[in-house]
């Protein structure tokens, strides 16, 4: 081997390995749901152009929840590739996510979602809304576990359906102050120099689920929520994918509206519980 070819193969095995690449995607309300278990700096990067989007686009501050609203891009089988979900197609889910600006502090929206008895803040399911804490009930809300996994047997009942059935939900504390996945060298691992935590919620179906009337039937249900904190309180959001039979037809621009005021019965109800409770 000649001078030349041993420079260039030390020059190549001395070479630092290139750092990973920003995640490139579409609508990042579907790359937070599929982003959901990926590495901290990851989801901190994909909830960060997810606030950005909301800001950007909504009036967070707005009365009317239509201002407040967007539609979002179709999940695709791998973005749910992951979890247990029933054999539908998930482009056939109606998809709708709405904002909310909320003047109370993470600390309360927290307390919210370890009521064991949901109903008081769950419009909806005004009967049933157990939450069964199946890992990270003990250490979530003090920030000293990551997750907190959950399984939530519920009815849920409006004039469209009264439908029984259960829906499995985790949450993650992720840190926004993470840096960029491309800031980071291969291996080294993500640390904030300023933190700001935030929540990210996934909740799906495994079955479909069949009314008590037997001619209604959510076929599949996907959810991805956040709270983020912000100099005047948390910005709240919801983004739904949900395919239903409801046994008769219906438009869907109106099921998604009726959609859209239910999610933002949900902020208002968490609200009004923490400055109740």
């Amino acid at each position: 081997m000649n001078a030349s070819a041993l420079i260039l193969l030390s020059m190549v095995a001395c070479k630092k390995p290139s750092p990973p690449a920003d995640p490139e995607f579409n609508d990042a309300l579907v790359y937070t749901f599929r982003a959901f278990e990926d590495e901290p700096a990851v989801l901190a990067f994909a909830v960060r152009e997810l606030e950005a989007q909301l800001y950007s686009d909504l009036d967070v501050d707005s009365d009317d929840a239509l201002d407040r609203s967007v539609s979002p891009d179709a999940l695709t089988e791998e973005d749910i590739a992951d979890i247990e979900h029933p054999s539908r197609d998930p482009e056939a889910a109606l998809a709708v996510a709405v904002a909310r600006s909320s003047n109370n502090n993470m600390n309360d929206h927290v307390r919210v979602q370890m009521l064991k008895d949901q109903t008081p803040v769950e419009p909806s399911s005004p009967d049933k809304y157990d939450r069964i804490f199946l890992e990270g009930d003990d250490c979530f809300p003090d920030q000293s576990c990551e997750y907190l996994r959950t399984e939530n047997p519920l009815i849920k009942d409006n004039f469209l359906m009264t439908i029984d059935y259960t829906l499995w939900k985790d949450f993650r504390w992720v840190d926004l102050g993470l840096p960029d996945p491309s800031e980071l060298e291969e291996g080294e691992e993500a640390i904030a120099e300023s933190s700001r935590w935030a929540i990210i919620a996934r909740s799906w179906t495994t079955e479909p689920a069949v009314g008590e009337s037997g001619n209604v039937t959510i076929y599949q249900s996907f959810t991805i929520e956040a709270w983020i904190p912000n100099d005047d309180g948390v910005l709240r959001m919801m983004s739904l994918w949900s395919e239903a039979d409801l046994g008769f037809e219906l438009d869907d621009d109106y099921i998604i509206g009726v959609t859209r005021d239910g999610i933002d019965e949900i902020f208002e109800a968490a609200d009004e519980w923490i400055e109740e409770n």
